[in-house]
């Protein structure tokens, strides 16, 4: 009786890395918003960005309880499933050892055990003798096999109950986490009201502050549409009056499509506290923000590269919005704005993962501004970078 076995734990092994891989991946962008709400409570005029950032926050720690949820369910998959699978070797041995016994007893009843080579001198001829000595051999072989069998169905019922102690360690240690996180997901929510109860009593305020950041942001945004357009117009000029992309530039734009929702982020850290497209202001009623990119916060001095290969096609400067870096990619753009200094010049050639600069530090905080347009033809339309850029 032969009875294979998969443990339940090889069969598991796979979702316990996805979810292993997916704990930390949440875990180090909590590590990095918490790092960043700390850098901004230390500047009172960052409330704004506070606020966005504890969002974000309470978003990642909704998504880590439903991580654990998930892992206490795998978990306890895993624990009925290592549960019927001890029952299953428990049944087998005893029913290897009910066979043990009962060969023994034929065994005797034959006087196999008690004298074997009597059993065969007393044939009554030689092909009697030769069947009952093969007879002999098989059963001493089988004898063999079986006790091997029990000796390993006996090692694989210990390594199965180890197994269940840990998984029933694991789920108890997933709960627990699971409370931990809920508590601190309290908190958060906590913190976010009493932010928001301080910030209603500087509205006015942050209306006027509102109004001059809306003046600068619309500055910027004319300025890079008037750049792309000029530098559109020259490309349309060389080529006789006819815009088209070069072979090269075509070949660029099917590679940077191709791409799409895998590009790398342009700074190495950072939280998206501003999204694309037309959004309420987080903190004040009523206003409405519009967008042509998205806002990271991200760690002081901090590196800004490049998303794809291309050629730096312009850099700017505008007050309060730092230095400007435009890259060409074939019939798309891509704009970094609000950098403190930049290290290429128009007309380099730059890779992917290029360090273009450095992000400025302001009264507002450290935040880079990205924005993806596509050009190709009559288009002209920003993109929403978070529908280019790697899920994060």
């Amino acid at each position: 009786m032969v009875l294979i076995i998969l443990p339940t734990y090889l069969l598991a092994q796979k979702n316990k890395e996805d979810l292993t891989a997916e704990r930390n991946w949440i875990e180090q962008q909590l590590a990095t918003t918490s790092r960043l709400i700390k850098v901004a409570k230390k500047n009172r005029q960052a409330a704004s960005s506070q606020v966005a950032l504890i969002d974000k926050q309470i978003e990642l720690r909704e998504e880590l309880i439903r991580h654990h949820q998930s892992s206490i369910r795998s978990l306890e998959r895993s624990v009925r499933g290592t549960d019927s699978e001890i029952r299953s070797l428990e049944g087998h041995i005893e029913a290897l050892k009910d066979e043990y016994a009962e060969m023994i007893r034929q065994a005797y009843r034959l006087q196999l055990s008690s004298n074997p080579l009597m059993f065969v001198f007393a044939s009554e001829d030689f092909n009697q003798a030769s069947h009952r000595f093969k007879m002999l051999q098989s059963y001493a072989e089988e004898r063999k096999r079986q006790a091997i069998e029990i000796t390993k169905a006996q090692t694989e019922l210990t390594h199965s109950r180890t197994e269940l102690t840990i998984e029933r360690a694991s789920v108890e240690a997933a709960l627990e986490d699971q409370q931990k996180e809920m508590v601190a997901l309290s908190k958060d929510r906590e913190s976010r009201a009493e932010l928001l109860a301080e910030l209603k009593q500087k509205e006015s305020q942050l209306r006027e502050k509102q109004k001059a950041q809306e003046k600068e942001r619309k500055r910027l945004n004319d300025e890079i549409k008037r750049i792309i357009e000029a530098e559109l117009a020259a490309e349309k000029a060389s080529s006789k009056g006819e815009f088209a992309l070069t072979p090269e530039g075509k070949i660029v734009s099917e590679a940077f499509e191709k791409n799409k929702n895998t590009l790398p982020w342009p700074v190495y850290r950072g939280v998206v506290t501003a999204d694309f497209g037309r959004h309420a202001h987080p903190t004040i009623p009523g206003i409405v923000i519009e967008s042509n990119g998205i806002d990271i916060t991200t760690d002081a001095n901090a590196s800004v590269v490049t998303i794809f290969k291309g050629k730096v096609s312009s850099v700017f400067s505008l007050p309060g919005a730092g230095k400007t870096v435009i890259i060409t990619h074939g019939g798309y753009r891509t704009v970094y704005s609000n950098l403190q200094d930049v290290s290429v010049v128009k007309g380099d050639d730059v890779e992917r993962g290029a360090e273009i600069g450095h992000v400025l530090t302001q009264s507002s905080g450290t935040t880079v501004h990205f924005e993806i347009w596509k050009v190709a033809g009559s288009t002209r339309s920003p993109q929403n970078p978070k529908s280019w850029l790697q899920p994060r």
